[in-house]
């Protein structure tokens, strides 16, 4: 039941160990992270713990923004065992419509396989893909 979970984004409660492991060894987009680059990762961003009733985590999500203008999604995962509850939905809410983000009107992520999950909250495929560039080290 979904109404036995809460979602923080006090960073002390975050447990790093379930956060590495997950992206490291279960995410497509994380593998080979090191836990030091999770804890950097962790320390300058806001992030979204999602907790059982017990206060163990199990999901998470980060946002990189400056505030006004940008925000940018990133690292988004519910443990397998707490799939299919709505949690997935309910931390992209959550994080969406969190006021520290109201004044932001251009929020972007890069996803997989999550696209249906996404535009329940109003993100679109990219139409102009030629005007964003990355550099990938």
């Amino acid at each position: 039941m979904i109404s036995t979970y809460s979602i923080s984004t006090d960073k002390s409660k975050l447990d790093i160990e379930i956060i590495h492991d997950y992206l490291c060894n279960k995410s497509y987009w994380g593998r080979g992270r090191t836990i030091e680059e999770v804890k950097i990762s962790i320390e300058n961003s806001t992030c979204f713990g999602v907790y059982d009733k017990n206060e163990n985590l199990v999901g998470f999500a980060r946002v990189i923004t400056d505030v006004s203008v940008l925000a940018w999604l990133l690292d988004v995962f519910i443990l397998e065992e707490h799939r299919q509850q709505g949690l997935g939905k309910l931390l992209v809410k959550t994080v969406v419509e969190h006021p520290d983000f109201s004044l932001v009107n251009k929020w972007m992520l890069a996803t997989d396989d999550a696209h249906t999950l996404y535009k329940k909250f109003g993100f679109k495929t990219v139409t102009d893909p030629q005007q964003y560039m990355r550099k990938v080290l």
